[in-house]
């Protein structure tokens, strides 16, 4: 009985060992999002993202969330499936056009109407926008 408790103390002292050593303080980052540069749209839009590490790639800031403010007020927020890599204001500034996806294989392109974040339309665009693509998606193909 007396074996079996020491047993789990001993375990539990390894746990904790290997949860505070050196090579795990990615898997514990307190890193703080920073901000993209913000970008001004029309009728008092701006638009940035929030980035942040990952544990496989401690030193790079990846863009997380898409922030939405209207006259320095935040309407919506977009969070990234994981990441946003690159959007635009649509439709005089009532939709977003966004590029979400991981580091590797995938990437989503969706349209979203930035009073409800209601996403309206998605595509597939991983493997190139179809030649009968919506406007929307060829302008956020094309953008930087």
């Amino acid at each position: 009985m007396k074996g079996r408790y020491w047993l789990r103390v001993f375990t539990l002292l390894l746990i904790a060992a290997a949860a505070a050593s050196p090579q795990n303080t990615a898997l514990r980052t307190t890193d703080k999002p920073t901000e993209s540069e913000h970008r001004r749209g029309p009728k008092g839009l701006e638009g940035w993202t929030l980035n942040s590490t990952i544990p496989d790639h401690p030193n790079e800031k990846y863009p997380f969330t898409l922030v939405i403010a209207r006259h320095g007020r935040i309407v919506q927020r977009i969070d990234g499936d994981p990441f946003v890599w690159k959007w635009i204001f649509w439709d005089g500034a009532r939709k977003v056009a966004y590029e979400t996806g991981s580091l590797h294989f995938n990437l989503q392109c969706n349209l979203a109407d930035i009073a409800t974040g209601r996403r309206l339309a998605s595509y597939d665009c991983f493997h190139g926008v179809p030649d009968n693509a919506p406007d929307w998606l060829q302008t956020l193909e094309g953008a930087h």
